[in-house]
């Protein structure tokens, strides 16, 4: 509301809005016209034509409520017809929020029952927490705000247990609406700030918006008006681009709110009018009886008295048909203050004590507490000093409550004690009992004193534990965290030991019996058991077999040096990779000749990527001897690269043995047992690969495999195609 000592009307607004949004988000997706054309042409009454008239009646929620309460009691007779329990059951909450929204309470009241019973004897616990949900919400629009915290309670104790973050998010923020309406402040922000971290992380847009709207009021109540236009702001924006009408409406209302908190009139009353043109699209009286009553308030801030009463006078004549308690008091409210101002004490008092047994009965401490200061000035102006007194007895009690929820007005705080003071002086100089004067002074001040000693201390005392914990805290985090190091550490040295073992048993093997070979083939040619000529046909192979140990020792060298310096240094450069294939194609085609393998290097000459030349002719190197190896006789080979999106994928396909899952899960890593053999008995250590994987990392790369086992793999290398990428 505009007036700051009257913000109840302003929690009503945000109150319906949550309720809305649950029973309209999974018709979204669909416009009512739409599933209308596919009811026409569905002829059979059957279940599939009831789940499609309760989708019907939920999208009309924000724009036609009769329509609404049609399309329900449609479902719900084929539903009696067939026995379908749950269709019932949904029309039944179909039926019951269009109650609530046109404030037939008990009518609402009846339908949530029905569709609880039916929910509970089929067991059906999640539409069970949304009925109570349902319940509480009709409870709190009727200000019974106590009965509405305990159905919320049964609501959020069971979707907590079936883990349903959506409804827990909207149970906190409807528990967020009680407290603010109570105007305990601090409990309403703590409950919307918690269902939105709940919204966010499910992405339920609605609920996002109407929560950022309730956070903004809080923000409003307490005068960080800033933050309330930012939070509106922000509310609107998605409203505004889901087509939302209700959403727009009420956070339009809530931005008129703030606008005349902050004395600006005239943009208050541009939002209030909006609204009104809003609610009279939607036909809904409800809302249009709101909007009148921000306009009276503009309007009475603004001087313009008469207009102010007409408007409050349309408004109550609204809110008495609907039976709207709440409203009805904030327009009594209006009109009595509007009365006063004329001049007209003792009718202003009769409209102001109808206001204010409303909102004492529904525990409204902040509107009690502007409403029973107004009392007590209408009375001093009748010099009736006794009832003046009484008021502001009641007025001080109610500032002292709302003090601690507001903590951040102690300077309004103040300077009330000493108005309230000074009243009371006044009223007792008029008495003549200086007498008691005097000692109430006394007691002000030692109270004073007392309170500001209490809260300095409890100030200190709550830095101290503050303090306390935050170092305790950072203690045992940086235990914890040095503790996983030393683990992590442990079992890689662990992992690399075994792989050195298992490595150097492989390679020793693997180097014995190519020298044996070459010593051998030197000692029969020293003792002329060969001919020259036998020696050079026996070259080729023995070239062969020192390529094969020189790329061998060559990958154990460079990975022993990565592993020691513990991180893999890349000098990355715009570098050509056709050309790297080729020369490597080369280097290898003895190999590929040996298996008669078709070999092709379909990578373009144009292609680019940014790494490091070197590392990279090894990566290239490795994969290839890894395709040849694994590949049958009369096998093909393929090589691709191609752009996208920055980066260059590289691709080395073969159609040899493949592999099996287990297999490709161990490829990257060091692993005592990863020796393979490939087609021709060739044996591997996976040192080839585990290289490839550093290198690749070193340069910003990635390196994948698909792979089914007689089939083949294909191993994709993605690189950056530029020092930007």
């Amino acid at each position: 509301m505009i007036k700051t000592h009257s913000p109840f009307l302003y929690s009503v607004i945000t109150g319906i809005l949550i309720f809305t949004v649950m029973f309209s988000i999974h018709a979204a997706a669909q416009k009512p016209d739409s599933m209308i054309s596919a009811l026409r042409v569905h002829a059979a009454n059957d279940s599939a034509k009831v789940n499609l008239l309760i989708k019907i009646a939920a999208a009309y929620q924000t724009s036609n409520l009769d329509s609404t309460a049609f399309y329900a009691n449609e479902g719900l007779d084929i539903s009696g017809e067939l026995g379908f329990e749950s269709g019932k059951q949904l029309c039944m909450q179909q039926l019951g929020t269009a109650a609530l929204l046109k404030n037939e309470f008990d009518k609402a009241h009846s339908y949530f029952n029905e569709a609880l019973l039916i929910a509970q004897k089929k067991g059906d616990k999640i539409n069970e927490a949304a009925i109570f949900y349902s319940i509480g919400n009709d409870y709190y629009h009727e200000a019974k705000y106590n009965i509405a915290i305990d159905y919320f309670n049964k609501s959020l104790a069971l979707s907590e247990r079936l883990n349903d973050a959506k409804t827990r998010g909207l149970v906190l923020t409807s528990m967020g609406n009680v407290y603010n309406d109570l105007s305990n402040f601090t409990q309403a922000l703590q409950y919307y700030l918690k269902a939105l971290a709940i919204l966010e992380q499910e992405k339920d847009i609605p609920g996002i918006s109407a929560c950022l709207s309730d956070v903004a009021s809080v923000y409003a109540f307490t005068g960080d008006y800033p933050k309330a236009l930012d939070y509106n702001n922000r509310s609107l924006t998605i409203f505004e681009r889901t087509g939302n009408k209700a959403g727009v409406l009420q956070t339009m209302l809530n931005v008129g709110i703030v606008y005349g908190q902050m004395k600006d009139y005239k943009n208050a009353l541009a939002s209030f009018e909006k609204g009104i043109e809003i609610s009279g699209s939607m036909k809904d009286e409800y809302w249009r009886s709101i909007c009148l009553d921000n306009i009276a308030e503009c309007y009475y801030f603004m001087g313009s008295y008469d207009t102010a009463f007409a408007k409050y006078t349309e408004a109550l004549q609204r809110s008495e048909q609907t039976h709207d308690m709440n409203n009805m008091a904030q327009e009594q409210n209006g009109i009595g203050r509007v009365l006063i101002k004329k001049g007209k004490v003792a009718e202003g008092i009769s409209h102001l004590s109808f206001a204010f047994h409303i909102v004492q009965q529904n525990g409204m401490k902040e509107p009690a507490f502007e409403i029973a200061t107004d009392l007590s000035d209408a009375y001093e102006q009748l010099h009736d000093y006794s009832h003046a007194l009484q008021y502001h007895k009641i007025a001080y009690n109610y500032r002292d409550s709302l003090y601690n929820d507001k903590n951040d007005k102690r300077i309004q705080q103040l300077q009330f004690d000493y108005e309230l003071g000074k009243k009371e002086d006044q009223i007792k100089l008029l008495e003549k009992d200086k007498i008691i004067e005097r000692k109430i002074e006394e007691t002000q001040r030692v109270t004073l004193v007392g309170l500001t000693a209490g809260l300095a201390l409890l100030v200190v005392i709550s830095i101290l534990l503050y303090r306390s914990r935050t170092y305790e805290k950072h203690g045992k985090e940086m235990i914890l965290k040095q503790k996983e190091e030393i683990e992590k550490q442990t079992a890689r040295l662990e992992s690399l030991n075994q792989f050195k073992d298992k490595a150097f048993s492989v390679l020793s093997h693997d180097l014995r019996g190519p020298i044996f070979s070459f010593t051998s083939t030197i000692e029969l040619l020293d003792e002329h058991s060969i001919s020259p000529e036998e020696f050079v046909a026996l070259k080729p192979l023995m070239v062969k077999q020192l390529n094969s140990l020189n790329i061998l020792l060559d990958n154990l060298l460079k990975w022993a040096k990565a592993s020691m310096e513990g991180q893999v240094t890349a000098r990355p450069i715009s570098t050509g990779l056709y050309g790297i294939a080729r020369q490597n194609v080369t280097i290898l085609q003895d190999s590929v000749d040996a298996k008669h393998i078709a070999l092709h290097n379909g990578i373009p000459p144009s292609i680019q990527a940014f790494c490091d030349p070197a590392q990279m002719d090894i990566v290239i190197r490795n994969l290839l001897m890894n395709a040849i190896k694994y590949s049958n006789q009369h096998g093909t080979i393929g090589l691709a690269a191609k752009s996208e999106n920055s980066k260059v994928l590289l691709t080395f396909a073969d159609n040899g043995v493949g592999m099996t899952q287990e297999q490709m899960d161990k490829l990257f890593t060091p692993m005592p047992d990863n020796t393979t053999y490939g087609t021709a008995g060739e044996k591997g250590t996976g040192l080839g690969l585990l290289l490839c994987y550093d290198f690749i990392k070193a340069n910003n790369g990635t390196i994948s495999v698909v792979s089914e086992l007689g089939k083949g793999s294909t191993f994709t290398v993605v690189l950056p195609a530029n020092a930007l990428a």
